[in-house]
Order: C-alpha cells, then structure tokens, then sequence
C-alpha cells in the first residue's frame, strides 16, 4: 500500500475513533472536571504506551536526535495536550459534544494562521475565505434566542475555552511537524504525552481540592467513560493522527481529520440526545465547508 494512501486511511479513522471518543470525554465530564480527566487519560496513555515501545523495539533515545527537536516534541505535548486539551474539556461540558465539533473547526484556519506566522506559508484568498466561514459557523452557534436551555454565559465561556484550545493546538503541531520525517510515531506520542504529564501533575499539585477531583473516578460509569475515552481518544486516536502527518502531506490529513465535525455532531444526536437544529446544522455545513477551503486553497 502506497505510504500516501496509508496516511489518508489513518487520517479519515481517526476522525471516527476521535468523534466516539469525544462522545465518551462529554459523559466522563459530566461528573470528572477538565484538569483531572486530563491527568487520568494523560497517565493512562503514558502507562500503556510506554510496554508498546519495549514490545516494538522502539529506541526509548534514539541515536542521533538533535536536542531541539526533543525539546520541540516536548513542547508541543505541552502545548497540545496538557493545555489544549484541558481546555477542550472545559468547553466540551460547557457546550456539549456537538456545539463544541463545530468550534473545534477553527482548528483548520488556526493551522494556516500558524504556519503562516512560522513557516511564512503565506494563506491565498480561497483559505481567508473559508476562515471566515468557520468564524460564520462559530458565531451561529454563539447565536442565542430567548428561552434557549444553555446560558449566555455558559455558552460563551465555552467558545473561548475552544478557541484557545484550537489556538493552542495549531502551534503544537507546527512545532511538531518537523521532526516526524525522522522519528518514529510511537516515539513521538509517547514522548508528548510524557511531557504533557509532567506538567499536569504540577497544575494538579497546585490545586486545594484533589481528592474531590479524583474522586468521581472511583464510580463505576464516570471510570470506565473516561477509560475508553482515553483509550480511542488519546492511544488509539492520537497515534493515527501523529501516523497521518507522518505518511501523508499536512493538508490531506488535516482535511480528513477535519470530517470529525460532522461524525461529532451526528454522533451527538444519536447518543447523548442532543437536538440537532437548523441552526445547528447550518453551523455543521458552515464549519465543514470553510475548514475544506482552508485546507484546500
């Protein structure tokens, strides 16, 4: 199978394995707050990935990796995860998994914002247009009528949670992009996620209340939620997404990636009843739309 095409086959599954596991993240965090399902699915990864690299033979040091490129691996887990995605989390109980798919479009235009500002890719009119129809679909959503059932402002602290964590993750994967052509996957995930735990157990160290935080993980539901969560969202799905940038170009992964949107929103109606409006659809194909313009222009 050619490399191109593997890359394009792990970028469109793991769209579908990250919808399921966002789905899985909404009910974790209806009881488990942001910082601490952070640090359990964090943990977790980190615990089974680590045996995975000793089972393929997969250098823990590789010979002859520069140090910047350690430390931009570092950064980007720091970046990506254990900023990014606690303030995912927070938008994602705000909002609710199929509000949140339609943020979470902004990833695309924040992309060639950043490659824009670090790699001078200077974006073309099709990709500024397109960012303005994602920002079209956000304020859709952000859009609310009298009687709506989430508060003004429980709606828009969650967009701003989602906007930083889109912001955020973009400059990750630049910082990233440049040492996947040399290094292994397995490696890079794991090296991400163990910088990214190291961090979270310091934000977790500073909080008052731990042992309230942890404590919805010991129930039966919220555990095994955030356990599979973990497992498609982080070991599963992070690993075809890390795959994807490395055998196929950076636009044809982020377009495939980008179709979690609509997986997200459809995935949403089904399992957690939320409603799927016009509006919201309107949002959906708003989203999509410019997101592909973006990635395509």
């Amino acid at each position: 199978m050619p490399l191109d095409l593997l890359g394009k086959i792990m970028a469109l599954m793991c769209a579908v394995v990250w919808a399921g596991a966002v789905i899985l993240f909404k009910l974790a965090g209806d009881r488990i707050r942001p910082l601490a399902l952070n640090l359990y699915k964090t943990a977790l990864t980190v615990t089974i990935l680590f045996p995975l690299l000793l089972l393929l033979k997969i250098p823990l040091i590789p010979a002859g990796m520069p140090g910047k490129y350690w430390l931009a691996v570092m950064a980007s887990g720091i970046l990506g995860i254990a900023v990014s995605d606690t303030l995912f989390f927070a938008c994602l109980n705000r909002l609710g998994a199929g509000m949140t798919a339609i943020v979470d479009a902004l990833y695309a235009p924040f992309v060639m914002t950043a490659t824009w500002l670090f790699l001078l890719q200077k974006p073309r009119l099709e990709q500024v247009g397109g960012a303005l129809l994602v920002i079209a679909a956000v304020l859709t959503v952000a859009y609310r009528k009298s009687g709506s059932p989430l508060p003004t402002r429980r709606v828009i602290s969650g967009i701003i949670f989602g906007v930083a964590a889109m912001a955020i993750m973009a400059v990750s994967i630049v910082l990233m992009q440049p040492v996947l052509n040399g290094a292994s996957v397995f490696w890079v995930t794991e090296l991400r996620m163990l910088a990214a735990l190291a961090v979270l157990l310091v934000m977790f160290a500073w909080q008052k209340e731990r042992r309230q935080m942890l404590a919805p993980l010991w129930q039966k539901g919220s555990r095994h939620y955030a356990f599979w969560g973990a497992l498609l969202g982080n070991l599963i799905s992070m690993t075809l997404w890390v795959g994807a940038f490395k055998f196929t170009s950076v636009n044809s992964a982020a377009v495939l990636n980008q179709t979690n949107t609509v997986f997200v929103v459809v995935m949403a109606s089904v399992f957690l009843k939320e409603t799927f409006t016009r509006r919201r659809l309107l949002a959906t194909a708003l989203a999509v739309a410019g997101s592909l313009l973006v990635l395509l222009g």
